[in-house]
C-alpha cells in the first residue's frame, strides 16, 4: 500500500497529477470523438479532402494537448526534474539531478546563561 502524503505539497503534487491525467484522458477522448464523427458520419462525396483535414488537425490538437501535459509533469509533477522560469528575461529551464545524495546539514546549539 503507498503511503499517505505527509506534506500539502505533496498533496498538492498528487492533486495536479491526477488533473493532468484527466486533462489527457479527456484530451484524448476528444480526439478520438472528432475521428469517429469525421470516419463515420454521413458525409457526401467529394469531401474527402476536408475530411483528411479535419483529421489532421484533430491529430495535431491531440498531440499539443498530451505535449502539454507531458511538459507539465516534467515541471511540476511527481519527477519534477526540470524548474521552469518565466520573467522579463525570458524563459529559464533547469534540471535538477535526484540521484545524488543530499547535502550534508549542520546544526548548531547555544546556551546562554544568564547571571
Amino acid at each position: 500500500m503507498k503511503p499517505q502524503p505527509a506534506t500539502y505539497a505533496e498533496r498538492l503534487r498528487g492533486t495536479m497529477s491526477w488533473a493532468l491525467f484527466g486533462a489527457g484522458l479527456v484530451c484524448t477522448a476528444m480526439s478520438i470523438g472528432v475521428d469517429l464523427v469525421v470516419w463515420l458520419g454521413p458525409w457526401p462525396a467529394g469531401t474527402e479532402h476536408q475530411r483528411l483535414s479535419i483529421l489532421g488537425w484533430s491529430l495535431l490538437g491531440t498531440l499539443a494537448g498530451m505535449l502539454a501535459v507531458i511538459i507539465s509533469l516534467a515541471i511540476g509533477g511527481p519527477v519534477g526534474r526540470f524548474k521552469a522560469k518565466v520573467g522579463r528575461t525570458g524563459l529559464g529551464l533547469e534540471a535538477e539531478d535526484h540521484d545524488q545524495p543530499p547535502a550534508a546539514t549542520v546544526t548548531t546549539t547555544t546556551k546562554v546563561e544568564t547571571p
